[in-house]
């Protein structure tokens, strides 16, 4: 529905169209009015209306001085002028500064009527052009989502120069031009320890899709799908800005997370502001050293340098160089690689480090953590002697201080592997049903990641990712592909007009389809068509 204002000095005439006229039949909502320019303006300005109807000839502001200001401010707002048949010079004039239309006194039902159904198709054209645009920018975000990660992982591995920063970044469209940047890490751990892709759930679905959206929407935000569960947020700023920035960040995201707070697990960390893009590589390392906080306080939800001091604390008073092995279970059902070096950091006490100065003790780590790996490896149904070996076996009975935690690390590495290969396994049917799906529907408009997600009960961003690494290709790619394939064949083997056949092929618009046919193959539909009928 529109929103409409009415500006009218007689007031007769004002309460009568207020009251009488059936808006919202018309698809409008009526959202004020005044008696004069001077006092709609302010009103206009906080309202943005989208069509104002407003009488020419008016006391302290008239019709035309009011329609330039609009144009100029509020320029796709749309303006009905009100005028006598004295007036029509004006109304004439007002035409030619881009007013919509006009009504001649005296105003009927069936006029105004008239006017508006105008109004409104061409808002709903406005409209209609708008959410194309946005869903090519959905689109083109999908297509640059590998070279995304890759920036990003780069960007955080230290891989880059400056220079190069600047050139990758400006190549993907993505603004780096600030002062301060803060890095915060957004996860999404279901903490359920379960070997299984991640069922479909419409919570996750609507979270994730609102909190993208909003993302979208704040220039000063930059948001990458780092990994299965996690996303990584760039807040830009500069010194008076850069931590308002974060904290409206986290109070947003933290608003709308508390909405499915009985349906989903969600954890924030973030890095602490830093001046240099060279940087970046000790920001993620604090960020994720934070982040790996969960594992520890599962119930929790933001994690700072506190909520570290607090576990070693509570290690040091507790802890006499032991390690709470359900803590390393729980790692190992959930953790990414990644997060093996924060982990660790996290849970060996001052206690623990000093005694792996012994070697004896180093041994006793060792095969404790061994052990651990073993139990989980075993509760998955896997055998530890096959996916282990008897290499790390070995390597961890001979464990010494300068070489004990890389050799847990390895083999933390190698069960969470394991893990991931095994998930993958089992959902590689998921993926074929998925790959199916697109296939059988594709020429449906409305197909989407999240369509095809919950026909074959997985997570969205799940099947994203597994459908990028099986195939090489997107999610978006693939559908794309499969309608330019079948559009080229109709263009090459039928006389149907490129319009028929942007529908057939799942596009609404005629000339997005044009610019995605031209973009993959460099020529037109029409191009296209006489070339291939010269051959």
């Amino acid at each position: 529905m529109y929103s409409v204002f009415l500006v009218e000095d007689e007031i007769v005439i004002r309460d009568g169209l207020k009251a009488s006229f059936p808006w919202e039949q018309c698809g409008f909502a009526y959202v004020g009015d005044a008696a004069d320019g001077e006092m709609a303006l302010p009103k206009i300005r906080q309202s943005k209306p989208d069509v104002v109807i407003t009488d020419i000839k008016m006391p302290f502001m008239d019709g035309i001085s009011l329609s330039k200001i609009i144009k100029k401010e509020l320029p796709e707002t749309r303006i009905v002028i009100i005028s006598g048949f004295d007036d029509f010079s004006y109304a004439q004039e007002a035409i030619g500064i881009g007013v919509d239309n006009y009504l001649l006194k005296p105003i009927t039902k069936g006029k105004l009527s008239d006017v508006m159904s105008d109004v409104k198709i061409k808002l709903d054209k406005e409209n209609e052009k708008d959410n194309y645009l946005e869903q090519f920018k959905a689109e083109s975000q999908e297509y640059e989502q590998f070279a995304r990660v890759r920036f990003f992982n780069q960007l955080v591995s230290g891989a880059m120069s400056t220079s190069d920063i600047f050139e990758k970044s400006e190549e993907l469209g993505l603004s780096l031009d600030a002062t301060q940047y803060n890095l915060v890490l957004l996860d999404f751990t279901p903490m359920n320890g379960q070997v299984a892709a991640p069922a479909y759930s419409k919570h996750r679905a609507r979270l994730t899709d609102r909190l993208m959206q909003y993302l979208r929407c704040c220039p000063e935000y930059i948001v990458f799908h780092w990994n299965m569960d996690t996303y990584a947020i760039i807040v830009k700023g500069d010194e008076e800005n850069i931590n308002a920035r974060t904290r409206t960040l986290f109070e947003n995201i933290q608003r709308r997370c508390m909405v499915y707070e009985d349906e989903i697990n969600w954890y924030l960390a973030e890095s602490g502001v830093i001046s240099r893009l060279s940087e970046f590589a000790a920001a993620c390392h604090r960020a994720n050293k934070r982040l790996s906080c969960r594992y520890v306080n599962t119930v929790g939800h933001i994690f700072t340098d506190e909520d570290i001091e607090k576990i070693r604390s509570s290690n040091d008073e507790n802890d006499k160089a032991a390690i709470d092995q359900r803590l390393v279970g729980l790692f190992l059902e959930n953790a990414m690689e990644s997060e093996i070096d924060s982990f660790l950091e996290n849970i060996i006490g001052k206690q623990t480090k000093n005694a792996l100065n012994s070697n004896l003790f180093c041994k006793y780590f060792s095969m404790t953590m061994y052990m651990c790996v073993c139990d989980y490896l075993r509760k998955i149904d896997l055998d530890p002697d096959k996916v282990l070996g008897s290499q790390i076996r070995r390597s961890l009975e001979n464990a010494e201080s300068s070489n004990v935690l890389d050799l847990v690390k390895d083999m933390f590495a190698c069960a969470i592997k394991k893990r991931t290969n095994e998930v993958g396994k089992q959902s590689q049917s998921q993926l074929d049903a998925a790959i199916k799906y697109v296939d059988e529907h594709f020429s449906d408009a409305n197909l989407s990641l999240n369509e095809v997600a919950k026909e074959v009960n997985i997570s969205p961003s799940y099947l994203s990712a597994m459908f990028s690494r099986e195939n090489k290709t997107t999610f978006v790619e693939y559908i794309t592909a499969k309608r330019m394939e079948q559009a080229k064949e109709m263009l090459l083997t039928t006389s149907k007009k490129s319009q028929e056949i942007a529908e057939k092929v799942g596009y609404r618009d005629p000339h997005y389809f044009s610019y995605i046919f031209k973009k993959t193959y460099g020529l037109s539909p029409k191009e296209f068509r006489a070339k291939g009928q010269e051959l």
